[in-house]
């Protein structure tokens, strides 16, 4: 399977960490995000959206990360993601919306702002950041809450739910936010726990990371106009 995509990607990293905890291997076509190269024709012919991942298996084109995780899921052997009960399928998706509809679109500013502003030119914009940090409160407070129960995100086993947010949690401890995990104990637990996972520590070594100087400062100098 071809995943087009980019390693520094929260979206790409859920993808990579659901191949890798199944054994697998996908082939990555890096797609230069900084370059805007995902808005250009060549790519937006596999995805319409101009956004990342986008998969081929084998002339099957798949995109958006929630179904690309899922298929690789079902399709690839290795240990199963999602449980087999309807019950605790209903639990991973609930988990799964969660972070998509309360968590990650504050989450996703702090981010960008505060690690990825310098590849893609622009003031920082701190009100984003500001607004992120107070927003993504509540979500949190559940989640702890639901990890004071369970080992897992969506209950007693480890599944799609937990990969869905677990990149944001490993960036938001790279730029400076791991308070909101840390004055959580149970959250703070489990973080611990899946970035232990030999699967995540892959992933986590997936590229040249942003957060070291001098690829910083290669990247930012390899993007500047000459």
């Amino acid at each position: 399977m071809k995943l087009y995509g980019h390693p520094w990607s929260t979206n790409t990293r859920k993808a990579l960490a659901v191949f890798a905890e199944k054994g697998h291997e996908p082939t990555l076509s890096v797609v230069m995000l900084p370059t805007g190269e995902h808005k250009q024709p060549a790519y937006l012919r596999i995805h319409p959206f101009g956004r990342v991942p986008a998969l081929d298996d084998d002339g099957f084109v798949l995109y958006e990360a929630r179904a690309i995780c899922a298929y690789a899921d079902a399709a690839l052997s290795g240990p199963r993601l999602v449980p087999e009960s309807a019950r605790e399928r209903a639990r991973v998706d609930q988990w799964i919306n969660i972070c998509d509809a309360y968590f990650a679109p504050y989450a996703q500013p702090m981010i960008v702002e505060q690690l990825f502003r310098q590849f893609l030119g622009g003031d920082v914009d701190r009100a984003a950041i500001e607004n992120g940090r107070q927003m993504i409160q509540p979500a949190l407070d559940e989640l702890d809450r639901q990890l004071a129960e369970h080992p897992y995100v969506a209950g007693a086993a480890f599944t799609l739910a937990d990969l869905h947010w677990m990149p944001y949690f490993e960036y938001l401890a790279r730029i400076g936010e791991g308070a909101a995990i840390d004055r959580r104990p149970k959250l703070r637990a489990w973080f611990d726990r899946v970035a232990e996972r030999p699967a995540w520590k892959h992933v986590a070594r997936t590229g040249p990371q942003p957060w070291d100087p001098a690829v910083a400062a290669d990247v930012v100098a390899r993007l500047r106009p000459r």
